[in-house]
């Protein structure tokens, strides 16, 4: 850890003590909430275990220590803590980082959640425990072992199943088995003395996800939008727009939310809700997870579509400072998220410049390098891109969006095709 600069930044505004403000982790997604908390007034201290990690040199001082150390981490600031007023801290990852957060506000007497809570989000048989004691709709379920007798119990709630691993983060792990005989190569690739997965009934209808923020153990929804995926097995995120086809059931999703705060006991934190709308059952709840979720929803999707800035009201409300919650009405423009694909191959061309010349364009990243190996998604890391585009209705963003993207000119080799 390094100290020499904040004492020589502290000098010159003696006035009053620093407030500091706590980033854990300093990658190139941590930058936007750095940012807010900076343009705020905080001096930020950055947490991550490469201090010339990408938003390092946005930080005032660094503390070099993996986001997972969370008691280590404590024990830095407990001497950082003598040159200001520590507020608040955030993360805009995921998984251990929030952990972290979660743990330090704990321990700091800031507002968000028991960090003993934090496992009920990661072990998927948890949540889906809480969810039905809050009474959150959610899709029947079975905890199965790796056996043939786990898997034939599993078989009993119908094909096609969604299976899961018992622990783990949003997709990862995730498969739809449409056969006895894939539900059994499933159960035989897990291994591990004890292991199981969650066997999970498949909910036909369309998806769409919440993105909200809860303050003072109120839950205030900021967007509703539609998600489209890859097909079955992997369900690879492709696809968000807004505003949702199913916007007239904000009031209904809102109440759901509330639900979510009340059983994981969150007084303060971002909330992503990913659910499906069944024509028969209604929404049905697939995950809950206390995070800002991908970083296009809160930085992009949100402020362009509404007006309202996520990340520094979120910032506001974790600090203790005056808090303003989204408007409850329908975004003023449409915007869609759309990500780059493409057939297995090496990656021959890629027009990183071209989405910047089409009308509507507001913000496009590129995550693979020409030559790299390319294919069909198994997760988030095998896309080559994003794009957001908005525009008057939906129609125009979508149309925006892809027309960006096939002038992306995106083409593989060994017999790869332009996608």
């Amino acid at each position: 850890m390094s100290l020499f600069k904040l004492p020589r930044i502290l000098k010159r505004t003696r006035r009053a003590p620093a407030r500091l403000f706590i980033s854990i982790g300093m990658g190139e997604n941590q930058l936007p909430l750095i940012r807010e908390a900076r343009a705020l007034g905080f001096r930020v201290i950055g947490v991550d275990r490469d201090t010339r990690a990408f938003a390092a040199t946005h930080c005032d001082l660094k503390i070099q220590e993996s986001i997972e150390n969370f008691a280590e981490i404590f024990t830095h600031l407990e001497d950082i803590s003598v040159y200001g007023d520590i507020r608040g801290v955030l993360s805009k990852s995921y998984g251990p980082a929030v952990r972290t957060a979660s743990y330090i506000a704990n321990m700091l007497g800031f507002p968000m959640f028991p960090s003993r809570r934090m496992d009920d989000f990661i072990v998927k048989k948890r949540m889906k425990e809480v969810f039905q004691a809050g009474g959150i709709p959610s899709p029947e379920y079975l905890v199965v072992e790796t056996s043939a007798r786990g898997a034939a119990g599993a078989a009993r709630l119908g094909f096609p199943l969604v299976v899961k691993p018992v622990t783990g983060h949003a997709k990862t792990g995730v498969r739809m088995v449409t056969s006895r005989r894939e539900l059994q190569r499933f159960a035989g690739s897990i291994r591990g003395k004890g292991a199981g997965f969650i066997a999970e009934r498949f909910v036909e209808g369309d998806e769409i996800i919440a993105l909200g923020i809860i303050h003072g153990r109120t839950f205030h929804l900021a967007s509703l939008s539609d998600k489209e995926t890859t097909p079955a097995p992997y369900f690879v995120d492709l696809l968000h727009v807004t505003p949702s086809r199913h916007h007239a059931l904000w009031t209904e999703v809102t109440a759901i939310g509330q639900r979510i705060a009340e059983a994981f006991e969150i007084e303060f934190s971002p909330l992503v809700i990913e659910m499906r709308v069944d024509s028969r059952q209604g929404i049905q709840v697939i995950e809950a997870v206390p995070e800002f979720g991908g970083e296009c929803l809160p930085d992009h999707l949100v402020p362009l579509a509404t007006g309202y800035n996520f990340l520094e009201q979120a910032v506001r409300a974790a600090t203790g400072m005056t808090f303003t919650p989204p408007p409850a009405r329908a975004p003023r423009l449409a915007v869609a998220v759309k990500y780059l694909t493409a057939d297995k191959g090496r990656l021959l061309s890629l027009d990183t410049r071209a989405p910047r010349g089409v009308p509507g364009i507001v913000y496009s990243r590129f995550f693979k390098a020409l030559g790299a190996e390319v294919g069909p998604p198994a997760d988030n890391h095998d896309r080559i891109g994003v794009i957001v585009a908005k525009g008057r209705t939906r129609e125009a963003a979508l149309d925006a969006a892809a027309l960006a993207a096939r002038a992306c000119a995106v083409t593989v080799g060994r017999g790869g095709s332009e996608k």
